[in-house]
């Protein structure tokens, strides 16, 4: 058994108050990725937190993991533990994750709280399951795919997919309490059983979903999200900032147990994915929205079902499309047979011909028209003169690697400090400073 463990630093932040104590142990066989490094030693930032680190290196899985969290035990009995956390060492996840994994933990009012983790493979599907409805601990219901994940809330529970959630460990964290932790530990249980067919059947049950089922058991409240982003290392990095592989876990379901969602135009010409449908939306409710191309109204429906307006800025002639021609009845017939029409108001034009002269502002402007560098810098000197103060920019094709323009444009707005707030398989969602808006008014 190999141990790395790093000290304390300072325990009182700089408002004298007392900062909260992490405990971040790290179960490994003795390999560490790079990137893996990175997010154990750059975790936190956070001026109220104190971070300890532990590593423990063996063969033997469940015992490093009992080993971490009896750690954690001890430190709690001492008053030094308010939240323990884990990650494995071929997961690699976004610098100072472990901030926002508590943040996000603290906001939806939960007790643990997983990320959501790929595993190494095509399909897409997690390790993140949820339990049959009989009982049984040696066959799990499915587990969910990163499509379905992205039909869900970034941050769901078990009310939302109807089952119990079984998550993780590959990175995840806690409100760590003796009281309920030491009722808890990690096991891997193997069996053998005769099966149907008449021949012996080896059988698991992992230490992830037994641990998970004993979190049920003691009523804890368990969330997983995917608001923290991940790589899980194997020949390839497999990444949790999109939805992408099967549509449902195919060796349980044959079908899926998240539906599609039901106001999704999919009938609609456009390039939008449903999960990126549904972030515009959440993104749009009850606000004002500026929509610079709309195509044939694919975004535009997905805005419209939440937002208070939409104004559309669109030449409708299909420029830059498969299919130049005009989409301007075929957008009023879709924003009308999806009941939305009556929010939105369309002006025949580009950008640079009519924006100039708008003396309306918007809470939220979404840039999905000409693609090209220059067009793009053009679309986003012209929304932040009409972004009210605290409004958000939302742009389509990010890290897209047929629109380079869309990426080189949107990195140069975060190179000059404008915030990326999150990226929601190809839309990058940023928030400028007030002070970017009001020099570009002046």
């Amino acid at each position: 058994m190999c141990a790395m463990l790093v000290g304390r630093v300072s325990v009182s932040a700089s408002n004298g108050k007392p900062k909260k104590l992490v405990c971040l142990g790290m179960p490994s066989y003795g390999t560490l990725t790079g990137a893996a490094a990175t997010g154990f030693f750059r975790a936190s930032r956070h001026p109220g937190r104190e971070i300890s680190l532990l590593s423990l290196a063996s063969s033997l899985l469940a015992m490093n993991m009992n080993r971490l969290w009896c750690w954690a035990l001890n430190e709690a009995r001492a008053g030094k533990c308010d939240y323990f956390a884990m990650m494995h060492s071929d997961i690699e996840p976004e610098e100072f994750w472990l901030d926002k994994a508590i943040d996000e933990l603290e906001a939806h009012d939960l007790d643990v709280l997983g990320v959501v983790a790929p595993l190494k493979g095509t399909a897409g599907t997690t390790s993140t399951a949820l339990a049959r409805p009989d009982g049984s601990t040696w066959r799990v219901h499915c587990r969910l795919t990163m499509k379905e994940i992205y039909r869900l809330p970034a941050t769901f529970t078990s009310e939302d997919v109807g089952y119990p959630i079984l998550l993780n460990t590959g990175l995840w964290v806690c409100r760590f309490n003796e009281s309920w932790a030491r009722k808890c530990h990690f096991e891997i249980n193997d069996r053998i059983v005769i099966a149907p067919d008449g021949n012996y059947h080896a059988e698991n049950e992992p230490e992830d979903w037994n641990f998970s089922r004993q979190l049920h058991d003691l009523n804890l409240r368990v969330g997983c999200t995917r608001k923290v982003e991940l790589g899980h290392r194997g020949e390839m990095v497999f990444g949790n900032t999109r939805g992408w592989g099967d549509e449902f876990d195919k060796m349980y379901l044959s079908e899926t147990v998240v539906p599609k969602t039901p106001w999704f135009p999919e009938d609609v010409d456009g390039w939008l994915s449903e999960f990126e449908g549904v972030e515009l939306a959440r993104l749009g409710e009850g606000k004002d929205v500026l929509e610079i191309g709309s195509y044939c109204g694919r975004s535009t429906i997905c805005l419209a079902q939440k937002a208070k307006s939409v104004l559309i800025v669109d030449p409708f002639d299909g420029r830059a499309t498969p299919a130049p021609g005009d989409t301007f009845e075929k957008l009023l017939a879709n924003l009308d047979r999806y009941g939305v029409i009556d929010r939105v108001m369309a002006l025949t034009g580009t950008s640079e011909e009519i924006l100039p002269d708008r003396e309306e502002r918007f809470d939220l402007i979404f840039i999905d028209g000409d693609h090209s560098r220059e067009a793009v810098e053009r679309d986003i000197e012209l929304s932040l003169s009409l972004l009210r103060p605290g409004g958000l920019l939302v742009f389509h094709d990010y890290h897209n690697p047929t629109d380079p323009g869309v990426t080189a444009a949107v990195d140069e707005l975060l190179y000059d400090g404008v915030e990326l707030l999150g990226r929601f398989d190809s839309l990058a969602v940023v928030r400028p400073p007030a002070t970017v808006a009001s020099l570009v008014e002046n």
